[in-house]
């Protein structure tokens, strides 16, 4: 049976993996991302700039049982990450992860956590946890991930001296929890070098999340 992707997924995430390299989210062939169709995850393939995979080259793989479907092309060596965020997370339909250096460079320090500094951090990201560094593309790190985002209230995890993952319904709402972690560790920095920085508070954050408009904007960026 030949799986074929929808014009349209080809599409996002050809626009996807563009801006990711525009935003210099990862460099060289790094980072990797996936989106879930029925029962098959495709997957970016290993060795692959982002920018330079070609529509017949993302990577069918049976969720099931891991089985690559591709005739030629590995699957990311991070496949192992991916398949456990779809097997426990029916919620999530893609998956975007990157390297971006001042989120890592953050958070690579005694910093756990990016404080939310500004509205659409607490309206599209929330609550981000970590883990402490662990080998790349091995079953250790995606036992470690799934460990702390089988929990439905996360939708993005830092990995210490290592990168970032974010989880959406569509592409789009992943890849825009990645562009919002990656501009509020720029705020951060930037509060940090001139002051003191200011999180918002606890009622300010519930305040956010009670706005009409942004109720709104979260349920356009879940239809993708």
């Amino acid at each position: 049976m030949k799986y074929l992707l929808s014009k349209d997924d080809v599409l996002k995430l050809s626009y996807i993996s563009q801006k990711i390299v525009d935003k210099q989210l990862v460099v060289g062939p790094g980072g990797n991302i996936s989106i879930r169709t029925d029962n098959i995850m495709w997957i970016s393939p290993s060795g692959f700039a982002l920018d330079q995979i070609q529509e017949d080259q993302w990577v069918p793989v049976q969720i099931h049982n891991g089985q690559s479907l591709h005739p030629s092309l590995r699957p990311s060596s991070e496949i192992a990450m991916h398949l456990e965020i779809y097997r426990n997370r029916k919620d999530i339909n893609a998956i975007v992860h990157t390297h971006p250096p001042i989120t890592i460079g953050i958070i690579s320090t005694e910093h756990n956590e990016i404080p939310a500094m500004f509205p659409d951090f607490v309206a599209l990201v929330g609550k981000v946890p970590f883990i402490e560094y662990v080998v790349p593309c091995s079953t250790e790190l995606a036992n470690s991930v799934i460990n702390v985002l089988q929990d439905p209230a996360y939708n993005a995890l830092y990995l210490k001296n290592h990168g970032l993952i974010t989880l959406g319904t569509n592409i789009m709402q992943a890849y825009y929890r990645t562009e919002i972690i990656e501009n509020a560790a720029k705020v951060f920095w930037v509060s940090k070098t001139v002051g003191t920085p200011r999180a918002l508070l606890e009622h300010e954050i519930q305040e956010i999340l009670n706005l009409e408009a942004e109720k709104y904007r979260q349920k356009l960026l879940e239809r993708g």
